[in-house]
């Protein structure tokens, strides 16, 4: 699916009818594990280091001070392009009026950037681990602020802050979001047999699945979740704010 300006998404808040088992507010908080495919729009994030030094998209973000899964493009000090893929958090400091950002990237080529990534985000514990196009990276995470109130977006990091909006450009064409860890090889799975994986893992009620999707069932309002828990992505729509 292709995302942009006029298509993004976010998972509504409040879940007073219980009709979603998993909502993904406190996922941060806990062991989770988000499996992405996605292909950056080439021609825009060009264009866009030409207007700026860096340009930061958002693919999978919780507002505020961000959280969550981003690629970047700029140049580095002789003018060449330079992209990064990332997760980044912001942690408490020891002084109340302080936070500090906090991230693990992996800088991939102009070429595999062509072709897209397959990413892999496992949080266990006080670990997280990013895995890029089978390129891993791990780093520690610890004392994450409260996310607990914030939007989870799809294609940008916040659309409500007109400075912070880090819109994505280009195509998403998974997404799975779980609580706790999973394997490797289910991992693989769903990047070689998508319609298995949702058979065997995102209908398995005893996993706290939250969202899987390849993109294909979309209706003018929504993107349709696989999984048991019904949590379908809402488009966002600047009508809202009026």
């Amino acid at each position: 699916m292709d995302i942009n300006e006029d298509n993004t998404y976010l998972f509504l808040k409040g879940n007073k009818n219980k009709l979603i088992f998993n909502p993904p507010d406190d996922i941060v908080t806990t062991d989770f594990t988000l499996i992405m495919s996605f292909k950056p729009d080439e021609k825009n994030w060009l264009e866009k280091i030409e207007e700026t030094n860096f340009y930061t998209q958002g693919l999978f973000s919780k507002n505020g001070k961000h959280i969550g899964l981003f690629f970047t493009a700029g140049k580095d000090e002789i003018g060449k392009p330079l992209l990064k893929v990332s997760f980044e958090w912001w942690k408490k400091t020891n002084d109340p009026e302080v936070d500090e950002v906090k991230s693990v990237d992996i800088f991939p080529t102009i070429e595999e950037t062509k072709k897209g990534f397959n990413v892999i985000v496992k949080k266990k514990k006080n670990s997280l681990e990013l895995d890029v196009n089978g390129k891993t990276k791990v780093g520690d995470i610890t004392d994450v602020i409260d996310y607990s109130y914030s939007y989870t977006w799809i294609g940008c990091a916040n659309r409500l802050s007109p400075e912070f909006q880090h819109i994505y450009y280009g195509d998403i064409t998974l997404l799975h979001l779980q609580e706790g860890i999973l394997d490797d090889d289910n991992c693989k799975l769903i990047f070689d047999d998508y319609d298995k994986f949702v058979e065997t893992i995102s209908l398995d009620m005893d996993r706290k699945i939250m969202f899987t999707s390849n993109f294909k069932e979309v209706s003018p309002y929504k993107v349709k979740d696989h999984s048991f828990n019904n949590n379908h992505i809402i488009k966002y729509s600047n009508l809202w704010l009026n």
